[in-house]
């Protein structure tokens, strides 16, 4: 006993780590659990009721799905009924013989018409057990019934109800009316609803009378009785106008010995809607297609039958897990394995190559020192990495450079020939502006030491060229530059221009013997600035354009393609450089494709 105390008090030492985390465990959740247990039970006794609410709002939907399905198919058969010739008929032929005497043929015609229309009618009637009756009234309230063994009550007041005047107004809707007796059959008085339309003449389009369908209440009685909602819980429905199209005690109601909420139904905002007075939760679903509402009924008594039982329970349930709490706390605190799984974690997040995550561990023991160590080791890490980046970043501006620089020599080697050319025929003229023009090319181009410039120093530049090589070529060279004026001022990488268009005159119109243009324009599409510079010269044929950026030792032609081509890579990434499109015969188009970059800062890159 003795040695099972010592060992108590040693593992609720609160200056160990164990001690400390035993007590607080047991502490912490034994407050937790009682104070859960108390919560919860009032929670439950909410959660059941919305629990109700959300099944009720649910079921009330399938069922107007139901209804929906329903009274979309009783539409149907309506059309089917009004579109049907011998239905036409029999309305314009009433409506053309309106308070005339008929002739022998004409009597026989009207009851072969009659008979027709009955016939069809009462094919449709019979695919249904819940169609009661279906007959066509003309305007001037001549009656076909679809029971030919049915008489029309002469006393009834059908030409005053909303499902016979509403069709003959709008001819293109179907009216649903709500339940009522229908008494338009001679010693019938049933509860109906009756689903009407318009019959139209197909040659006028004037209406001639209107078809009624009269359905009971099994279908939709099926549909909501099957629904329960609690022992005393029911459904009913209702229209936007404040008629109840159906309920199970409609009886009860016509009779005024029960009533409804229908007014404070339609005004709900919410989903339910309590009654205090009767102790009932209303809940509403609404019907686009029909616009009547589902309404479910359901007596709060129900949901919650014993309320000491849940109580019970819960005392119960936090008795029991205070217990295990105190049991577990005491196992689980033998060991550090949490503190030790976070660092494990960390680590293989650095493992990952992130960087950024950091030990979150706090505490004063060997682990949150360990933590603290490795903290300190992943930002010395984080830093020597980012000081490669800055280094690598720097090395690729200076293979730009290098790049930009191999291209100068080359132009102007082939320039400094072009002038020799020229002085040596004597033409001093011509030397004194290609000289001019290619000061002005120098001056434009290594000013500033900028690698970013704008399109229209580009531009300038390559005019300045092509005056050069247009002295030099006299009349085998043309030229013509066609970029829009809002374009001048985006930003490219500089002399990107010039080693591609001294490409189509050395190898393109100059091996031409006819001469040739060059053409130079710019467009622009989404965030991608194109550049064209396409030349009537001999073309290539397929095997040199896959050479075109294959670099040859044995001598610099195409160095300049490749190095412009290379740079606008290494500014800007793959997607970018030089497209080359060729035939032979048929010239050369190229393609420089670069960002849309706004003029700013030139020295970004």
């Amino acid at each position: 006993m003795r040695k099972v105390w010592k060992k108590l008090r040693k593992a609720l030492n609160p200056y160990s780590v164990r001690g400390t985390m035993i007590l607080s465990f047991m502490l912490l959740i034994s407050i937790i659990v009682l104070l859960v247990s108390l919560v919860s039970y009032y929670y439950t006794m909410n959660d059941i009721e919305s629990i109700s609410i959300n099944y009720t709002v649910r079921l009330l939907g399938e069922i107007n799905a139901s209804i929906d399905s329903y009274i979309d198919n009783m539409k149907s058969m309506a059309k089917v009924v009004v579109e049907n010739k011998d239905v036409r008929d029999v309305m314009a032929f009433y409506n053309r013989h309106h308070d005339k005497r008929l002739s022998y043929i004409e009597e026989k015609e009207l009851e072969r018409l009659r008979a027709n229309a009955a016939a069809h009618m009462n094919i449709v009637a019979n695919t249904r057990s819940d169609i009661t009756n279906i007959a066509v009234i003309s305007k001037y309230k001549d009656v076909v019934l679809s029971d030919v063994e049915k008489e029309v009550n002469e006393n009834s007041e059908f030409n005053v109800t909303d499902w016979y005047l509403k069709p003959m107004s709008y001819k293109d809707e179907i009216v649903v009316s709500p339940s009522h007796v229908q008494n338009l059959v001679s010693g019938e008085y049933k509860w109906v609803i009756s689903i009407s339309k318009s019959v139209l003449d197909p040659e006028t389009g004037e209406v001639t009378g209107v078809m009624v369908i009269d359905l009971n209440y099994r279908s939709i009685e099926a549909i909501c009785e099957n629904a329960q909602l609690g022992k005393n819980g029911y459904i009913y429905l209702i229209d936007r106008h404040k008629n109840i199209i159906y309920h199970p005690q409609q009886q009860l109601l016509y009779s005024g010995i029960k009533s409804e909420l229908v007014e404070e139904i339609l005004k709900m905002r919410d989903t339910y809607l309590r009654d205090d007075v009767n102790n009932r939760i209303y809940t509403r679903n609404y019907s686009e297609l029909t616009g009547w509402s589902a309404v479910g009924v359901v007596n709060v008594d129900e949901l919650i039958k014993d309320k000491s039982s849940i109580i019970d329970f819960y005392f119960r349930l936090a008795g029991i897990s205070i217990l295990f709490a105190m049991t577990f706390a005491v196992l689980i605190s033998t060991t550090i394995t949490n503190p030790i799984k976070m660092l494990e974690n960390t680590m293989h997040e650095v493992e990952v190559g992130n960087f950024d995550v950091r030990s979150e561990i706090e505490l004063n023991n060997e682990i949150g020192h360990l933590s603290k160590t490795f903290n300190v080791m992943i930002s010395r890490i984080k830093d020597l990495m980012e000081k490669t980046v800055r280094d690598e970043e720097e090395k690729r501006r200076s293979e730009i450079r290098a790049l930009q620089a191999q291209i100068n020599p080359h132009f102007l080697y082939n320039t400094l020939d072009t002038i020799i050319w020229m002085s040596a025929g004597g033409k001093n003229d011509e030397v004194v502006e290609v000289t001019s023009a290619l000061a002005r090319l120098f001056r434009t181009s290594i000013s500033k030491g900028e690698n970013l410039v704008t399109l229209l120093n580009e531009v300038e530049n390559i005019k300045s060229y092509l005056t050069i090589q247009k002295m030099r070529y006299e009349d085998k060279l043309s030229w013509r530059v066609d970029v829009q004026p809002e374009l001048l001022g985006l930003m490219t990488p500089k002399l990107i221009l010039q080693p591609i268009v001294e490409n189509a005159v050395y190898h393109g119109i100059k091996m031409s013997q006819a001469g040739g243009e060059i053409a130079i324009s710019a467009r622009t599409a989404g965030d991608r600035l194109t550049i064209t510079i396409a030349d009537s010269g001999v073309g290539m044929t397929a095997e040199q354009l896959e050479q075109l950026f294959v670099p040859r030792p044995d001598t610099d032609r195409g160095i300049g393609v490749i190095n412009v081509n290379n740079r606008i890579r290494l500014c800007f990434g793959e997607e970018y450089g030089l497209h080359y499109f060729s035939a032979p015969g048929e010239g050369t188009r190229v393609e420089i494709w670069l960002p849309v970059i706004e003029g700013g800062d030139e020295d970004d890159v």
